[in-house]
C-alpha cells in the first residue's frame, strides 16, 4: 500500500486515530491508521479485528460542504462493499472522476508527459549502423554467375550422389529443419529419404549444404562442400524449369523456390534470389483457397491425413516465405509501402500436428516456431507493422513518443505471453544471468530470445544518443530520449552476447553472423562511452562476441589453397585474437570460463574439419572488401 501511495504522489503519515464509535464495553477503539492529506481530500485507512468486516478506505470530499459525499470501502466474507452518500447521477459522475485514479496502479509520469505524446517527436540518430550499410550493399549488388558457372563440377556415380544427398537431408531435419519446421519431420523425413531426387528434396539439399550448418560431414571426394551444393542447386533449377509454367502448382513448388532463393543469396546471386522469393510469395498466396479451409477446427488432437499435413505445411510456408520476402524488400527495394506483404490473412498460427505432439523434439520445435511467427507479427495494427519495418529499413527521420511506446509495449507484451520456461529473466528488460541461460534446456527457447532481443536492438539503436556524448548521469527511464535508448542498447547487447555464447556451445548452427556483426558494431560504439560501467561491460562483451564470431568460421589447415581458407584468414587478420595473454581474463571469465577449453565439444570437432565443410566463399569475399575497409577506418584498439 505504501508503494502505491508513493506512486500517487500522496504524502502519507502513519499515526493512531480514534474512532468515535465505542465498543460494547464503552471503551473507545484505537486503530493503527494512515492519515493522508491532499489539497482537497482526506483519507483514513485502518484495520479492524479479523472477525469483522475490514474497512479499507474512508474518504470525504471537503471542497464542497453542501454537496459533499463520503465513501467507505469494507471487505468481508461477502466481498468488498462500497458505502457512499451518493444521491444522484451527478454524484456518481463526481465520485468516479475523483476516485478512479486511486485504483490505477500505473505509475504517474512527470508533468512533461501529460501533453499529447503523438506530438512529441524523437529524432532518429542512426538510420542504420555502419555494419548494416555494409550488409545492405552486399545484398543490393546484383552479381552475375559467370565465374561460378565456369567452375567444372565433379561427377560421381548415382549411388554415391544419392547417399550424400540423403545424409544432407537427414542433417537438415536434425538442425535447420527444426529451427524453421515448414516440413513436419515425422512425415517428410521418411518421404524425402525415400524420394531424394525430387525437386524439393534436391533444392533443400542445396540450401543446407551451402548454409552454415556444421553437421554436414558426409562429403566424399572429388566433391567439396561448395561444389556439391552447387551441383544440387543446378539439378534443382533444371527440375524447376520443367514444372514452373504448369497451370497447377503446390506447396512443393513454393518450397523449392524458397530453398533456391536462399541458396542464391548465399552465392550472392541477389537478382535471382529476389526473383525466386517473390515468385514463392505470390504462389503461396494463390494457394490459399486450396489449403486454408482444411485448417478449420484442426488441433493437435485431430487425426492427420495427407491433406491436413499439406495444409499445415502451406501455413508454415506462408509465414516463412513472408518473412524472407519482407526481409528482401527491406534490403533490396526502395519502397515505403509494405501493405502488399503485411496484412492479416486470418489463417491462424502454426500448430503442433497430432503426429508431432508425442515427439518432444518435434513438439518443442513447432511450439518455438509458433512463438517465432508471433514475434515477427506482434504489432496490433498494420500501421504499427509498417512503422516498425520502415524504421528498420532506415526510412524514418523521426518517431513520435506515442509510436515508440506502442512498439515497445508490443514487444513487452510478447515477452509476457511467452511460456515461463522460455523467459531468461523476470522482466522484459533486465541484465541476464549467465547461469540462468545455461540452465535453459530448450535450445529453441534460446533462439526465440535471440530474435526477441534483435528486434529491441533494431529499435533502440535507431534512437540512441552517440555513446561518446553522454555519461548517462542524468538519465531517466521515464524520459523517452537518446540517453534512455542508449542504456537499453547496453542491456540488450549484454543479453545477446550471453545468448550467443551459450548458443554457440549448445547449437552453434543457429548463431547468426548477421546479428553478431550488428551487436559487435553496437558494442564498438558503446566502448567510447564516458560512463565507466557501460564502457567496461561493452569492452568485455565485444571480446566475447568477436571470439564467437571468429570461432564460428571453420578453422582450416595451413596447407590448404587460398581459395579455401581465405574466409578464415580474413577474420584472423582483421579481427584481433581474443584469447591473448592480456585479454584472457576478460574473455574467459564468467562466460568462457564456464566452458573449459580442454573439453572436446562437437563444436570444436566440426570447427576443425577440412575444406569439405567450409562455408562458401562468395558471401565472405564481399565481406572481405567491405568490412576490411570499415575496420581500417576505425580505431583498431576498439576491437581489441
Amino acid at each position: 500500500m505504501e508503494q502505491q501511495l508513493k506512486s500517487l504522489n500522496v504524502e502519507a503519515k502513519l499515526q493512531p486515530i480514534k474512532d468515535a464509535t465505542e465498543d460494547d464495553g464503552g471503551r473507545s477503539s484505537n486503530y493503527d491508521s494512515m492519515d493522508m492529506e491532499t489539497a482537497s481530500e482526506s483519507y483514513d485507512i485502518f484495520d479492524q479485528p479479523d472477525d469483522t468486516d475490514k474497512s479499507l478506505l474512508r474518504t470525504s470530499k471537503s471542497s464542497d460542504i453542501t454537496n459533499s459525499w463520503q465513501l467507505t470501502i469494507t471487505g468481508g466474507s461477502s466481498g468488498i462493499n462500497f458505502q457512499t452518500s451518493i444521491r444522484n447521477i451527478n454524484d456518481i459522475s463526481n465520485f468516479l472522476s475523483e476516485t478512479a485514479r486511486y485504483f490505477n496502479t500505473t505509475l504517474s509520469r512527470t508533468p512533461n508527459y501529460h501533453i499529447n505524446r503523438s506530438l512529441q517527436m524523437i529524432q532518429v540518430t542512426n538510420k542504420m549502423l555502419q555494419v548494416e550499410y555494409i550488409l545492405h550493399n552486399i545484398f543490393q549488388n546484383n552479381k552475375t554467375e559467370t565465374g561460378r558457372l565456369a567452375i567444372e563440377l565433379p561427377i560421381c556415380d548415382d549411388h554415391t550422389r544419392i547417399y550424400m544427398k540423403r545424409q544432407v537431408i537427414s542433417s537438415y531435419f536434425g538442425c535447420m529443419g527444426l529451427l524453421t519446421p515448414v516440413f513436419s519431420k515425422p512425415y517428410y523425413l521418411p518421404l524425402f529419404d525415400h524420394n531424394p531426387n525430387t525437386m524439393v528434396a534436391t533444392a533443400l539439399a542445396s540450401f543446407i549444404t551451402y548454409s552454415q550448418c556444421c553437421h554436414i560431414q558426409y562429403i566424399q571426394h572429388p566433391f567439396t562442400r561448395e561444389t556439391l551444393a552447387e551441383s544440387f542447386r543446378q539439378e534443382a533449377k533444371a527440375l524447376l524449369q520443367e514444372v514452373l509454367f504448369d497451370e497447377e502448382h503446390d506447396i512443393y513448388t513454393v518450397a523449392t523456390l524458397m530453398f533456391l532463393a536462399q541458396s542464391a543469396l548465399i552465392v550472392l546471386n541477389n537478382s535471382e534470389a529476389r526473383l525466386y522469393m517473390n515468385m514463392a510469395w505470390r504462389m503461396v498466396l494463390e494457394l490459399q483457397p486450396r489449403y486454408a479451409h482444411l485448417l478449420d477446427g484442426v488441433t493437435s488432437d485431430t487425426p492427420v491425413t495427407e491433406e491436413i499435413i499439406e495444409a499445415e505445411t502451406w501455413r508454415r510456408l506462408f509465414y516463412a516465405v513472408r518473412y524472407y520476402e519482407l526481409t528482401l524488400c527491406l534490403i533490396c527495394d526502395e519502397r515505403d509501402d509494405y501493405s502488399s506483404i503485411m496484412f492479416n490473412v486470418g489463417i491462424g498460427y502454426p500448430i503442433v500436428l497430432n503426429i508431432e505432439k508425442d515427439i518432444k523434439e518435434s513438439r518443442d520445435s513447432v511450439e518455438a516456431f509458433y512463438h517465432l511467427v508471433r514475434v515477427n507479427d506482434c504489432q496490433m495494427t498494420q500501421r504499427d507493422d509498417e512503422l516498425r519495418y520502415k524504421l528498420l529499413a532506415g526510412k524514418l527521420d523521426k518517431l513520435s513518443v506515442n509510436d515508440l511506446q506502442k512498439l515497445e509495449t508490443q514487444l513487452c507484451d510478447f515477452w509476457s505471453s511467452m511460456p515461463k520456461e522460455f523467459r531468461l529473466s523476470d522482466s522484459p528488460f533486465d541484465y541476464l544471468q549467465l547461469d540462468r541461460i545455461q540452465q535453459c534446456s530448450n535450445p529453441f527457447a534460446l533462439y526465440i530470445n535471440q530474435i526477441y532481443y534483435s528486434y529491441w536492438i533494431g529499435l533502440e539503436t535507431r534512437l540512441m544518443q552517440s555513446p561518446s556524448d553522454t555519461d548517462l548521469k542524468g538519465i531517466s527511464m521515464e524520459r523517452y530520449d537518446g540517453e534512455r535508448a542508449l542504456l537499453l542498447v547496453s542491456i540488450i547487447t549484454d543479453a545477446m552476447t550471453k545468448i550467443f555464447h551459450v548458443l554457440f556451445h549448445k547449437v552453434p548452427c543457429v548463431v547468426e553472423l548477421h546479428w553478431m556483426l550488428i551487436v559487435a558494431d553496437s558494442l564498438r560504439m558503446l566502448k567510447k562511452s564516458p560512463n565507466l560501467t557501460i564502457r567496461a561491460r561493452a569492452s568485455r562483451n565485444l571480446n566475447i562476441t568477436l571470439d564467437v564470431l571468429k570461432r564460428r568460421v571453420p578453422k582450416l589447415s595451413e596447407d590448404e589453397g587460398a581459395s579455401t581458407n581465405e574466409n578464415y584468414r580474413f577474420l584472423k587478420n582483421f579481427i584481433p585474437s581474443i584469447l591473448t595473454p592480456d585479454t584472457t581474463s576478460t574473455s574467459s571469465g564468467s562466460l568462457a570460463g564456464s566452458e573449459p577449453d580442454s573439453t572436446h565439444t562437437e563444436v570444436e570437432y566440426f570447427a576443425n574439419k577440412p575444406s569439405s565443410t567450409t562455408l562458401p566463399a562468395a558471401y565472405f569475399g564481399e565481406l572481405q572488401k567491405t568490412v576490411h575497409a570499415y575496420l581500417d577506418d576505425d580505431d583498431p584498439v576498439s576491437l581489441q
